[in-house]
């Protein structure tokens, strides 16, 4: 139940912005509907925006950022709708995150 993140180059400064790219790859176990701890204010404070650009592989993912979670959606049997990742290997789906925030 652990993700790695990668930080993609260097922080980028607007003013008092901050702006960070991040490769976000899940292990072999996710942990299901309620998602994967990831707090993004290790890299910015008082997060502004946190755009995730969804993965190829099918997965569709959106940062909560009160419970600090990365969740993970998918297809559902509808085919309209989509359900939270169950428990699971998604190992192969990778998100990108582009979080922007205050200084700390």
């Amino acid at each position: 139940m652990a993700l790695t993140v990668e930080q993609l180059g260097r922080t980028n400064v607007a003013g008092n912005r901050l702006t960070v790219a991040l490769k976000v790859t899940p292990d072999a176990s996710w942990a299901g509907a309620g998602g994967e701890t990831l707090d993004l204010t290790e890299y910015v404070a008082n997060i502004d925006t946190a755009l995730c650009e969804s993965s190829t592989t099918g997965y569709v993912f959106s940062y909560d950022r009160a419970n600090t979670k990365l969740l993970a959606f998918e297809a559902g049997a509808d085919g309209a709708a989509l359900d939270a990742v169950a428990s699971g290997d998604i190992s192969t789906a990778i998100c990108y995150i582009t979080v922007t925030g205050g200084r700390a």
